[in-house]
């Protein structure tokens, strides 16, 4: 009676199974800035033959971004003799790339080169696929501190995902034909806050000395000082006349009365 139980049991368990696994249909952009918003999970596009396809997805600080992209080759004809052989198709790249906030290509560095797959597949397969994981996510605190030193930003905030089928140079596609996707998201790691203090504690700039102009004395000399006012000159070369004159009347006088 229990296995009878558990086999029902079973057999209703597996179409609300398989409906959790479907993707979700949605429309890529065609630039960063059209670039859909996703959570984690499994979803469904396509991407033209020559085109790359854009997501973005919101990661905080202590958060990785694991994707799995899958694109169906299983229509494109390899046969280069077959009647329906569409020349360009079967030699397209896959590319799938993960790019920080501020849209910089995170397997340019060394240790973030994972962030950045080549789609593969046989051709029996029907099938390339690939994934790619970024970097952990770090704090303002943490990429603004002293001790960080890599060329690239993986702050929190919104990260970009693309997939590209990009078209050989030998043999590139005569016709844009779209191509299945599906994509798996995993969005892993407790997102962490970043200290609210933590630009207090960040070096502030260094202020330059500032430099004491130094005058000459052979400019002293000659009379290149800055001179004042010329209203204030006059008035003192007046008063200076004046004593001078009421100095020669006095010493005039004295002579008069001997």
């Amino acid at each position: 009676m229990k296995a009878v139980a558990l086999a029902f049991a079973v057999l209703l368990m597996a179409p609300a199974a398989a409906h959790a696994q479907q993707a979700t249909p949605v429309v890529g952009g065609g630039s960063f800035n059209t670039a859909l918003k996703l959570k984690s999970g499994r979803y469904a596009d396509t991407v033209a033959a020559g085109e790359t396809v854009y997501w973005k997805v919101d990661m905080r600080k202590g958060q990785v971004l694991r994707v799995r992209a899958t694109v169906d080759t299983s229509e494109i004809e390899t046969d280069f003799s077959a009647n329906d052989y569409l020349p360009g198709l079967d030699n397209l790249d896959y590319n799938l790339d993960l790019w920080s906030p501020l849209r910089e290509p995170l397997s340019d560095e060394y240790d973030w080169r994972a962030a950045s797959v080549d789609l593969e597949g046989d051709e029996s397969a029907g099938a390339k696929t690939g994934e790619a994981v970024t970097p952990r996510a770090l704090g303002f605190e943490q990429i603004l501190g002293t001790d960080f030193n890599v060329a690239k930003f993986p702050a929190p905030g919104e990260w970009y995902l693309s997939l590209s089928a990009a078209d050989s140079q030998s043999s590139p596609a005569e016709i844009p034909a779209e191509l299945a996707i599906e994509l798996e998201l995993s969005i892993e790691g407790t997102a962490e806050a970043s200290s609210p203090n933590f630009a207090a504690k960040l070096p502030g700039p260094t202020p330059e000395p500032t430099a004491t102009a130094v005058v000459p004395s052979e400019a002293l000399l000659v009379g290149n000082a800055d001179a004042g006012p010329p209203g204030l000159t006059i008035g003192l070369v007046g008063i200076l006349c004046l004593l001078g004159g009421l100095g020669l009347g006095a010493l005039a006088t004295r002579l008069l009365v001997r």
